[in-house]
């Protein structure tokens, strides 16, 4: 038996458990309360003599101070030790993306309906409070084992001055759902390119794969484009954004939401065709988007206990079939 590693923090005593991923920044394992026996994810950041704080943990550390809410990651506790900073958040056992991954079928409606409520009412939590996100995606959408949905990594996330815009950067979000006006330069967006990206997420829990999926910036918009059509016609004020006209791409009239997302409901495709509306003012508030007649037609939206048990089902199901095919993959090799 190997030796305990505990880390002691301003509120109680850590026991770490098992590393669960590395990013750019630092670590991210789950750890054992030893007080109370909570299961937690603790990131451990270093923090460099020279540099300091990386700028992403500062606002992440900030956004996650002002918010509580039920689906928006809960901070638990912040402490230095050594030479780094650590941050315990609560714990959940997956996240969106990997859900989605492990589809083998279309997910019922009612499911996508439970979910995606969620995350609206995760970012009206965010938006309520001043706070773009920057960075809505599957994988930031991190799900508990009781069914909640949970927005997650607010490495991105900042302020929001709605009224006087000052210059933001442009290169936020992960490129697959970056909205138009990013693609395009602006630094003075507002809230609504988490809208955006919240559609190509309701996009994606109906197609099973991110619905626009560009390989470089260029090659993103020209999707874009590809997809819902040439701008100008819907948002003359594009013109008016720094990189427009740099490069030439060819006229398309787009394709059909819902020729694209066959598996969705008529009610759905409304709320998708205003969610990602060129023009980021003729986006919907997110009081508007969950008011939608989407949420209130049949079937309701799956609650929380539905949603754990589905996803339960979803992975034990994965997990059976990737052990199938592990199994025969052996037997093949056997056979050799």
């Amino acid at each position: 038996m190997g030796k305990r590693r505990l880390v002691e923090g301003n509120l109680y005593t850590y026991e770490i458990l098992k590393r669960l991923g590395q990013g750019a920044f630092g670590e991210v394992s789950s750890a054992r309360v030893l007080e109370t026996g909570q299961i937690v994810a603790i990131k451990r950041i270093p923090i460099r003599a020279l540099e300091g704080l990386p700028n992403n943990v500062i606002r992440e550390y900030k956004s996650l101070q002002l918010i509580e809410h039920r689906n928006v990651v809960t901070l638990h506790d912040v402490f230095p030790k050594g030479q780094a900073l650590y941050l315990v958040q609560e714990f959940c056992v997956t996240d969106l993306s990997h859900v989605i991954k492990r589809q083998r079928r279309s997910i019922p409606d009612a499911i996508i309906k439970g979910l995606f409520r969620q995350i609206l009412f995760g970012l009206q939590a965010l938006h309520s409070k001043g706070i773009v996100h920057r960075d809505i995606k599957p994988s930031n959408v991190l799900l508990s084992l009781t069914g909640v949905a949970k927005i997650g990594d607010l490495g991105l996330a900042r302020p929001l001055d709605e009224q006087t815009r000052p210059n933001y950067t442009h290169t936020v979000a992960t490129r697959w759902y970056r909205a138009p006006e990013l693609l395009y330069g602006s630094r003075t967006y507002g809230s609504s390119v988490d809208t955006w990206s919240a559609g190509l997420v309701l996009a994606e829990l109906f197609a099973l794969s991110p619905l626009v999926a560009g390989d470089s910036d260029i090659n993103q918009l020209n999707l874009t484009l590809q997809t819902f059509g040439d701008m100008e016609p819907k948002w003359p004020g594009v013109k008016s954004l720094p990189d427009y006209g740099k490069v030439s791409f060819p006229s398309s009239s787009g394709i059909p939401l819902d020729q694209l997302l066959p598996s969705a409901p008529p009610d759905a495709i409304a709320l998708l065709s205003k969610l990602l509306a060129y023009d980021p003012d003729s986006r919907p508030s997110l009081d508007e988007a969950l008011n939608a007649p989407y949420f209130v037609l049949d079937p309701a939206p799956a609650n929380e206990r539905t949603i754990a048990m589905w996803m339960a089902r979803t992975l034990a199901a994965a997990e059976a079939v990737d052990a199938a095919a592990a199994q025969a993959a052996a037997a093949v090799n056997a056979c050799w």
